[in-house]
């Protein structure tokens, strides 16, 4: 493909190359440019891509994008642009012919709720006969196979990378599940992907706003520069619906309602935004851990939805994924019939299955790994259990991230739990004993809690002592099967390793 045609919709002036040339490949990583490839200067928070301009250009480098001449050799050639992030978006969109075109396109956003209500979307569309496309923290699918975007990042860097992968991949996928015939694209949009301009060529049908609260401001610095990066998804919308509930999103409606068609949900009948929303949750009725029922209530739909999984964030969740689908072409019935018969979302209070092997108490897998989730989902179990049933909440934070919400998820355990396991969660390159140490300032030590480092040993404890009736919750990895130590990522399945503790221990005399 053409230089050019490359950078049609980018700002841009060339020096020493022909707009003309023929790029034969892209990359933003040197040591992989190829005879006639274009590299693309990615400005890290570790590494400056100008710094290997001249490496890229010995490997064949036919040009380097810039945003800076100044920091690469003289006589280089370049493509100067004002942002290399937002080029290398449209380079990429335009290398995979905009792959998106054509789809109905829409993106969820929000600190906690994101996966769980984006295949709730895709299972409604599902539902009416689409072929759907989705791309989450949890994993890519078009159809119902799986599409690899190999850990989304070229840029070890990059934080957020997973949950909406580096450009490369990212339109990479979206081109191969064009060509499987998907018509829906649903996808999760990070604050960091919103940030780092990664999907700034895309057209949005509509994008949902789930909820803001602490979280990334290692990366962002405040919760105002937090929402300002989340809020850049209204920009490349055409419908924006938002939860009408929460403090930070509730915004929205002010700030692009003249401009936008915004459709605000309500689920909480004492919030003063309730009777003014457009959506609305009436004569909720909690169904235990069976799940929820409400009445979904609008101008367009009105229609007894339920749902089997259990808690108030289904409520939401079920809420904002029914009004998203409904404004993007889905049917009410299709809507009542896809979540009615919604059996889990991986890693998302998810029930461990023992199959034959079921013990007398249950064990919850959960990806909470926020404060606010993490409040959410022990009140949700607190609600849900019967009359003493004890709560253990095996937990940790993970390394090389914010570590403000260390001591406040402290707090939240030994305010909700009825028995706190303090234990690592992907450290990373910090020190686990440093995080745990932070999350201990916040544990109350009045109440009854135990460290332990090793959380395949936590979670072996954890069983060995759980007794009849008991509820064990492991929060942070969720779905993930991996654990990221100073060594790299190594395998660690919680539900594997809870499922071997529960055989060995089943037996009181073993």
């Amino acid at each position: 493909m053409k230089l050019s045609d490359l950078l049609k919709n980018v700002d841009v002036s060339y020096s020493g190359v022909d707009p003309e040339c023929e790029i034969t490949q892209i990359s933003s990583d040197s040591r992989s440019i190829l005879k006639g490839g274009l590299f693309i200067c990615i400005e890290g928070t570790r590494y400056d891509g100008h710094d290997f301009a001249a490496d890229a250009i010995s490997r064949g480098a036919a040009a380097v994008v810039v945003s800076d001449h100044t920091k690469i050799p003289e006589n280089t050639p370049y493509a100067l642009v004002k942002n290399t992030r937002l080029a290398e978006a449209y380079v990429w969109d335009a290398w995979y012919g905009h792959p998106w075109q054509g789809m109905k396109v829409i993106a969820v956003t929000g600190t906690n709720g994101k996966t769980s209500t984006t295949f709730m979307i895709r299972e409604i569309f599902r539902k009416s006969g689409e072929k759907v496309g989705v791309i989450t923290t949890v994993r890519a699918m078009a159809g119902d196979n799986p599409i690899g975007t190999y850990g989304g990042s070229s840029v070890t860097d990059a934080a957020g990378a997973m949950t909406t992968p580096d450009p490369e991949y990212l339109y990479g996928a979206i081109y191969m599940m064009k060509q499987a015939g998907v018509k829906v694209l649903v996808f999760e949009a990070s604050s960091h992907a919103l940030s780092q301009y990664k999907i700034d060529p895309m057209k949005i049908n509509t994008s949902v706003f789930t909820n803001l609260s602490e979280e990334h401001l290692d990366y962002h610095g405040t919760m105002d520069e937090y929402f300002r990066a989340k809020a850049r998804l209204c920009d490349l919308s055409e419908c924006l619906v938002i939860n009408a509930d929460d403090p930070y999103i509730s915004k929205l409606s002010d700030m692009f309602g003249k401009e936008k068609r915004v459709v605000a949900c309500s689920a909480d009948s004492t919030s003063p935004k309730h009777i003014g929303s457009d959506v609305t949750a009436l004569r909720r009725c909690e169904l235990g851990l069976s799940g929820v029922e409400y009445i979904y209530f609008s101008d367009n739909a009105v229609f007894r939805l339920t749902c089997p999984i259990p808690g108030e964030f289904t409520v939401y969740n079920t809420l904002l994924a029914s009004a998203a689908a409904i404004e993007t072409g889905a049917k009410a019935e299709d809507v009542r019939r896809a979540l009615g018969a919604l059996r889990g979302i991986d890693g998302r209070l998810e029930k461990v299955d023992f199959g034959e092997d079921e013990p007398e108490f249950r064990v919850f897998i959960d990806y909470a790994h926020t404060p606010a989730a993490l409040e959410s989902l022990l009140k949700t179990v607190r609600n849900l259990r019967r009359r003493g049933q004890k709560i253990t909440l095996l937990f940790g934070c993970g390394g090389d991230r914010d570590r403000s919400k260390r001591r406040k998820m402290g707090a939240i355990a030994s305010r909700l739990a009825d028995f706190v396991i303090i234990t690592s969660d992907n450290p990373r390159s910090e020190d686990p004993d440093e995080i745990i140490s932070e999350i201990m300032s916040g544990i109350d030590r009045e109440k009854p809690h135990a460290v332990i480092k090793s959380r395949r040993e936590a979670i072996i404890y954890a069983v060995s002592e759980a007794r009849p009736g008991d509820i064990i919750i492991l929060a942070g990895k969720g779905h993930e099967k991996y654990e990221i130590d100073r060594d790299g990522k190594k395998p660690f399945d919680e539900a594997v390793l809870v499922r071997e503790a529960v055989h060995k221990y089943r037996d009181p005399l073993n």
